[in-house]
């Protein structure tokens, strides 16, 4: 058993993104370093120093998957463009389409580098809200607040990812957790990601496509067929510009969520 330690920067619900008695982290730092991480191995994720390092969520993995059975087998966590706030942040966008990768409409990493930098990644679960405790970057509750003071071998100085092996510290914050009056999802996120995107990433290879936003009506059931919605051919035809939606201006787009500290 291990544990790996990080720091947060945004805490929007879609890294880690603890609903539906899951929490799953799909797309951030640990994912997008290939962190080396099995079944039992826990995920502490903890503020900057600048908020007091607070401890934002800790998970002990339940399963360790590829993204694309993960898009299969999960299809509560995949995005619902209007639904409530925690279908919204769903973090189950990509697929396979053959030898591509695809995603479904998210306002969540809606660009070609963040697309670029998450396919492909392992997925990692705590199923069951007796395997993670959320508190959420702004929490108030003691717990969250005293973290840094009580497991300083803990805290991450620096930015990425490090890997903790000392059984008797890793014990000692197991049992500190579970003494706790309650687990799973104990807060909310503290940051939001852009909701006014007029267009959505859906494929780059082998060119990059682009739906726009009004065409994603984004209902429980038609969640569930998203994947057979999202096809390069499907896209409009422009006489000028070819197949697909031009990638959206700068000028009429949020590009990122406001960081506290660093960068995810």
């Amino acid at each position: 058993m291990k544990l790996l330690k990080y720091v947060m920067t945004s805490d929007t619900g879609l890294a880690p993104n603890p609903y539906f008695d899951i929490c799953s982290l799909a797309l951030c730092t640990p994912n997008h370093m290939n962190a080396r991480l099995q079944r039992g191995d826990w995920i502490v994720g903890h503020s900057c120093k600048a908020t007091g390092n607070r401890l934002v969520y800790a998970m002990r993995l339940t399963s360790v998957l590829d993204m694309d059975r993960y898009f299969r087998d999960y299809p509560q966590k995949r995005p619902v463009m209007n639904g409530k706030p925690e279908q919204r942040c769903g973090d189950n966008l990509y697929f396979r389409e053959g030898v591509h990768w695809r995603r479904v409409p998210s306002a969540g990493h809606n660009s070609v580098d963040l697309f670029v930098q998450d396919s492909g990644r392992p997925v990692f679960l705590a199923e069951g809200p007796e395997n993670f405790w959320y508190f959420g970057a702004a929490s108030s509750m003691p717990e969250s607040l005293a973290f840094a003071n009580l497991f300083p071998g803990l805290v991450l100085r620096r930015q990425g990812i490090q890997y903790v092996y000392d059984a008797a510290s890793i014990e000692k914050f197991i049992h500190w957790l579970e003494s706790i009056d309650a687990s799973g999802r104990l807060g909310s996120p503290r940051d939001k990601e852009p909701d006014n995107y007029r267009h959505y990433l859906t494929a780059i290879e082998p060119r990059h496509v682009w739906q726009r936003a009004s065409d994603e009506v984004g209902t429980g059931n038609e969640a569930g067929n998203a994947a057979d919605r999202v096809d390069v051919n499907h896209c409009r035809r422009d006489e000028d510009r070819g197949c697909g939606i031009p990638s959206p201006t700068q000028g009429g787009e949020v590009r990122a969520v406001k960081r506290t500290c660093g960068s995810r």
